[in-house]
């Protein structure tokens, strides 16, 4: 299927396609860049059950979710 990229550098995944894999608003996917090509996967239900648990942990830190989510991006991109 053809996509458009929106204004806000958005896409959008067709019904079909997320009906069929079961996404829904808030659904976590994961986004891969393999040479030329943007794969995107679904995150099955126990990784979401994970991180709805994750929430309810006390960090031993004073940094906002925001804070790890942008640490682990800039990780992953040095590797």
């Amino acid at each position: 299927m053809i996509v458009t990229i929106s204004k806000g550098q958005q896409i959008t995944i067709p019904a079909e396609m997320r009906k069929d894999l079961k996404l829904k608003a808030g659904s976590r996917v994961e986004v891969l860049k393999e040479r030329n090509e943007i794969i995107i996967k679904p995150l099955g239900e126990d990784l979401e059950k994970l991180f709805e648990e994750a929430k309810n942990i006390k960090p031993k830190h004073n940094l906002t979710a925001e804070q790890m989510d942008k640490l682990i991006e800039d990780e992953i991109l040095r590797q």
